[in-house]
Formats: C-alpha cells, sequence, structure tokens
C-alpha cells in the first residue's frame, strides 16, 4: 500500500527498484546489520511501512495530506 506524502511511495518504478536493489545489495554486504538497524531503531508509517523521515511534513511538523 502506497501513501502520497511519501518520496519513496511518489517515485517511478524504476527509480524504486534502483533503490530496493541498492538497499538488497548492502543488507547482503552487511549480513542483515543494516536492515537490523533500519528496522529496529527508525520509525515507519503505519500506512506504506517506509522510514517516517521520507515523508513531506509542513513547517510546523505535521504530515502535507
Amino acid at each position: 500500500m502506497a501513501c502520497r506524502d511519501c518520496r519513496t511511495c511518489t517515485d517511478a518504478a524504476l527509480v524504486r527498484l534502483v533503490k530496493w536493489c541498492f538497499a538488497v545489495f548492502c543488507y547482503v554486504v552487511t549480513l542483515g546489520v543494516l536492515y537490523v538497524l533500519k528496522h529496529g531503531l527508525r520509525r515507519h508509517c503505519p500506512q506504506c511501512g517506509h522510514v517516517l523521515a521520507n515523508h513531506r511534513r509542513r513547517a510546523d511538523g505535521s504530515f502535507k495530506d
């Protein structure tokens, strides 16, 4: 499921594929340590599952809807 405030969700399909391939490569090279750190220490969007830091926000800190 995608959301409209997430930079990752609104990227073109080819860009998402390249980002995904790079992430998988990094996770394999580090034997999953980066995956554990990313998913264990960062907050994620309940709608799309991506890191909340990648979501666009207004100047007051609320999400752009």
